[in-house]
């Protein structure tokens, strides 16, 4: 059992004893324990952190950190890119459990559209049992909880892509893609086979730089009528990180109907 490995994410003030307790927790549980305190000051931490969690051959995250640091929706979203590039590094589902330190905040954190990138995470409050769960999850990879498949590739002379893969076996006649958040936007897409940045790509009647307003949201978005066969994926390069992602079909040019992801 030891080979599997939980990581820990230290992430806050004051947060150490407790992640000390927790590591301990989940050894006593047969976990073999590994883990960083989050670089919250490195532009892009997220890229080196899930290097190292992939080394580790993670099986489970344990996030140990306060209620003030989870509630900024920049921390979710460079957790959100951590678990997509450390999943896409290993090639398979990562769980993870997310345990609050400390007083819970007056109010709630507020309901967002969209499917949340952490959304199936486990949260627990500091007396939860939680280590059994823990370990489950372990050992039970969890299950596609997006509407798509989502992976991160990330190379120093390409940048950062997204693969974006519809969860479908039958062809999908074009597809759009969009991003909203400050400075996020996409400056290229390609189509080509699944789990690798395709060499080259030819879109067909493609759409660039098209900026909408959908659930009151800004996007920046770029599509191709492309038909996109089960073993394909829609790639899309991207400047800056995003909070949603917005996607859909684009049969004879025109959006059928869009579904979103939330990284923030």
């Amino acid at each position: 059992m030891a080979d599997k490995c939980a990581w820990v994410i230290a992430w806050g003030e004051g947060v150490d004893p407790a992640a000390q307790l927790i590591a301990g927790a989940a050894r006593q549980y047969g976990l073999n324990v590994k883990g960083q305190h989050w670089p919250e000051k490195e532009k892009q931490a997220w890229l080196a952190s899930a290097k190292e969690a992939a080394d580790a051959q993670t099986a489970v995250i344990l996030l140990v950190t306060t209620h003030a640091v989870y509630a900024q929706p920049e921390n979710r979203r460079a957790l959100a890119l951590f678990r997509l590039r450390l999943q896409s590094l290993l090639n398979r589902q990562v769980d993870g459990v997310v345990l609050l330190q400390g007083p819970p905040p007056a109010e709630p954190l507020p309901e967002l559209f969209g499917t949340a990138v952490l959304g199936d995470w486990m949260v627990v409050g500091p007396t939860d049992k939680w280590v059994a769960r823990a370990v489950a999850r372990a050992h039970a990879p969890s299950k596609l909880s997006l509407p798509l498949r989502l992976s991160v590739y990330a190379e120093e002379r390409l940048g950062v892509w997204l693969e974006l893969r519809p969860r479908t076996t039958e062809p999908v006649q074009g597809f759009i893609a969009g991003v909203s958040g400050t400075g996020a936007d996409i400056t290229f897409h390609a189509v080509g086979l699944s789990g690798r940045l395709p060499d080259k790509s030819v879109n067909e009647y493609e759409l660039r730089g098209l900026q909408s307003d959908t659930a009151a949201v800004a996007f920046h978005a770029w599509g191709s009528q492309n038909t996109i066969t089960p073993e394909q994926s829609y790639f899309i390069r991207l400047e800056g990180e995003p909070d949603v992602l917005a996607f859909g079909a684009l049969p004879g040019g025109e959006i059928s109907e869009l579904e979103f992801v939330r990284l923030a």
